[in-house]
């Protein structure tokens, strides 16, 4: 297995030497062309390793199975969703609301926006999803040929979160330039920045939703609204929610379709396959999203414990990556191959009462953005002198994707 060697870290004395893993993650997942095959060759390795710059720079536990990740989701009293690994480029005086918070708070916290991102609730907001999709085909399909990711998958799911939020949509590409920055910013500090900048443009956004709460966007009125069992939310509170808001699922969602769509240009008999049998776009999404998981949420150890014979100290920092938990081939035959009748059941929305607030509106934007480009277009696939990059810092997502095809 190629490894690259990380700048040499200071190794706790618990740590067991054979977990011991003293390479770049980021880098290792960008050998080859493809980082969730990179990614897998962890599965040969321990089930949980310690890597010195995992987490922003720092260094974290990494769990490498599905077994172990699944725990991971489920077992959060030995795992805190509490802040961790972000601590690096985030103020610690407030947390993302409500991933960032343990029971029995996360439970009043999940309340306020479960009603709002329910499948019903979903259905009604399918007509804006699917007018913002054709909208954006609109102004390519005739060209024959697009950089799908600046073309589509950067604007689709942020323009919805935007609206979501009630904020302008004149104001998408200026936080897309800071997302950017948040997601790939070369340094901890970068990162840092332009996060400060987004909260300054949110707390302005909160100030002016509250001086007209009749008018705000129902999120914002469910926060701004929201309570905890014997008070009202605090400022910080509020910013959490709506920080957060702005910033989940954005890069993957973004990230999931790059990869559908990358597969499936490489995939005709697929893509044939959903253009006659549209039914079962529901079920290739779950495969789909099982083969291309794009994330490695963050926990944190709650009490000094041994993990599956490995000890581990109260703080430290754990990634659940859910790229390594879709290809293991403990949990699936053949992980590698993407077969839409498989229909698994995989940790890629997380698992256990921190399971992804946004999975149906996620699965909703994947179904649209298929019917449409299928119903549409015939033979996508990659040009012959089509560009590709990804990157594998904090997400593994595709930067650039061109596609072509021909007339439907």
């Amino acid at each position: 297995m190629t490894t690259t060697i990380a700048p040499p870290a200071q190794v706790p004395d618990h740590v067991p030497a054979e977990c011991v893993w003293n390479n770049d993650l980021a880098a290792f997942l960008h050998q080859g062309d493809d980082p969730h095959l990179a990614g897998a060759r962890l599965h040969d390795g321990p089930g949980v390793i310690w890597v010195p710059t995992a987490a922003h720079g720092q260094p974290s536990w990494v769990f490498t199975r599905h077994e172990l990740i699944s725990e991971g989701f489920f077992d959060w009293e030995a795992f805190s969703s509490k802040r961790g690994a972000n601590a690096a480029v985030m103020d610690a005086s407030w947390l993302l609301l409500p991933v960032e918070a343990d029971r029995p708070e996360h439970q009043h916290y999940r309340q306020v926006l479960n009603p709002l991102f329910t499948p019903s609730a979903i259905n009604r907001r399918a007509s804006a999803v699917q007018a913002l999709c054709d909208e954006l085909i609109d102004g390519f399909v005739a060209r024959g040929r697009c950089e799908f990711i600046s073309g589509f998958a950067n604007i689709l799911p942020n323009a919805i979160v935007i609206a979501l939020l009630g904020l302008p949509r004149e104001s998408l590409s200026h936080f897309l330039a800071l997302e950017e920055q948040i997601i790939h910013g070369a340094t901890p500090e970068l990162c840092f920045a332009a996060g400060q900048q987004v909260i300054d443009l949110l707390k302005d956004h909160i100030a002016a939703q509250q001086a007209d709460p009749a008018g705000a966007a129902d999120v914002m009125q469910a926060i701004l609204s929201g309570r905890m069992p014997d008070r009202a939310f605090t400022p910080s509170e509020i910013l959490g929610f709506v920080y957060l808001m702005f910033v989940a699922g954005l890069d993957t969602v973004t990230s999931s379709l790059g990869w559908i769509m990358r597969h499936l240009a490489m995939d005709q008999a697929l893509q044939q396959r959903l253009r006659d049998n549209p039914g079962d776009i529901p079920q290739a999404i779950e495969e789909f999203t099982r083969a291309f998981g794009v994330s490695a949420p963050s926990r944190t150890v709650a009490r000094d414990m041994v993990f599956h014979g490995v000890p581990m100290k109260a703080g430290e920092s754990v990634l659940l990556p859910t790229y390594l938990a879709g290809r293991d081939p403990r949990a699936w035959e053949n992980p590698h191959v993407i077969d839409i009748d498989r229909r698994p059941r995989h940790v890629t929305f997380g698992t256990g009462p921190h399971v992804c607030l946004g999975v149906h509106l996620a699965k909703r934007e994947m179904k649209v953005m298929l019917e449409a480009f299928l119903g549409r277009m015939r033979n996508v696939r990659l040009p012959a002198d089509g560009r590709y990059a990804y990157h594998t810092s904090n997400t593994i997502g595709v930067d650039v994707l061109d596609l072509e095809w021909d007339p439907a």
